[in-house]
């Protein structure tokens, strides 16, 4: 393995895809401490290192989901995203499909939509509720929204995980709770 490592929890092989993602949105956000944190993070990689941020930000769209991985392998330990697929393996178990998930009752219930992670957490923080990712944007809602699919809230599971889904305290409680997620028929 190699020798940067940042995350405290061995991230599953997905949730690194999806953290790549994230990355490449901060760095094409209009949020200048995203865009900010997103180029300290890239110039990590030997391609990057010898530019300044604002160098790497005007050269943005040179930037692949390539680039975004092998950051988030530099930070699980190792040292390349093949050796961090390697070790953890493909994941092939169903995940929960977040579109079917809500597309029940939509009109019902009143959330809160974030086009950016930043705001939904700040908003999760302040006002509570249950933070997950929906297509490119975030989303929060309440347990009668949750409750109204079959899920039951009172699940220790989601203090564990400080009722983030995208970014969660305790992994594992995420999983079980995706597993009862995928049970209840909301799988892709």
């Amino acid at each position: 393995m190699g020798t940067d490592s940042r995350a405290t929890t061995p991230l599953p092989l997905r949730e690194c895809k999806v953290r790549a993602s994230l990355l490449l949105k901060d760095l094409c956000s209009s949020d200048a401490l995203r865009v900010a944190r997103a180029t300290e993070r890239l110039r990590k990689l030997p391609a990057f290192a010898r530019f300044t941020p604002s160098e790497l930000v005007a050269r943005k769209d040179s930037v692949r989901h390539k680039h975004a991985l092998a950051v988030i392998a530099l930070e699980q330990g190792f040292s390349s995203w093949a050796e961090l697929k390697n070790e953890r393996g493909e994941d092939t178990s169903p995940e929960v499909d977040f579109d079917a998930f809500f597309a029940r009752d939509a009109g019902v219930f009143l959330n809160r939509w974030f086009s950016s992670y930043a705001e939904a957490l700040a908003s999760l923080r302040e006002h509570g509720g249950y933070l997950f990712p929906y297509r490119t944007q975030f989303f929060i809602c309440e347990a009668d929204c949750l409750e109204a699919r079959g899920v039951d809230t009172s699940d220790p599971d989601w203090e564990r995980m400080g009722r983030n889904w995208v970014e969660p305290l305790d992994l594992a409680a995420r999983t079980r709770l995706g597993q009862k997620l995928i049970a209840l028929g909301y799988a892709s």
